[in-house]
């Protein structure tokens, strides 16, 4: 499992939970929950811009990822009442971030694998299973 598509999970998890939270929950257990997932949000983000071959949309993802997870923090500690108004947006940010996010994933893996400078294609990896299957290899 890459580590792109890690975090887009996490951070589509995160979301998700943080609007199930909003709307289950009092206001005062989604302030510490959003204060939790935004927390979690900003070190996934962090983590995985940290590391190399991520590709320009992920960098830019990243950063996203953690000024919602900023904005999640500032909207659980600081704001009121309107508070859990902005707390459910980070939280359907950071699912619509995540999503996105494992879309481009998809979509990028579709086209094909690099494999030094030969690019192998979607139709080239079935016919290589179905070459595998056929002397017996396995994994």
């Amino acid at each position: 499992m890459s580590a792109r598509f890690a975090v887009n999970f996490v951070v589509l998890l995160l979301g998700a939970f943080l609007v199930v939270v909003a709307f289950a929950f009092s206001t005062s257990t989604l302030d510490w929950v959003s204060l939790g997932s935004g927390a979690m949000a900003i070190l996934a983000g962090l983590a995985n811009f940290a590391l190399r071959d991520q590709g320009a949309y992920q960098r830019v993802a990243d950063a996203l990822i953690c000024a919602i997870g900023t904005w999640a923090i500032v909207a659980a500690r600081v704001m009121s009442d309107r508070g859990r108004w902005l707390e459910i947006s980070a939280a359907m940010a950071l699912v619509a971030l995540g999503a996105i996010g494992l879309l481009v994933r998809e979509a990028r893996l579709s086209r094909g694998v690099q494999v030094g400078t030969a690019r192998i294609g979607t139709d080239q990896f079935a016919r290589i299973g179905a070459l595998q299957r056929e002397n017996g290899a396995t994994r």
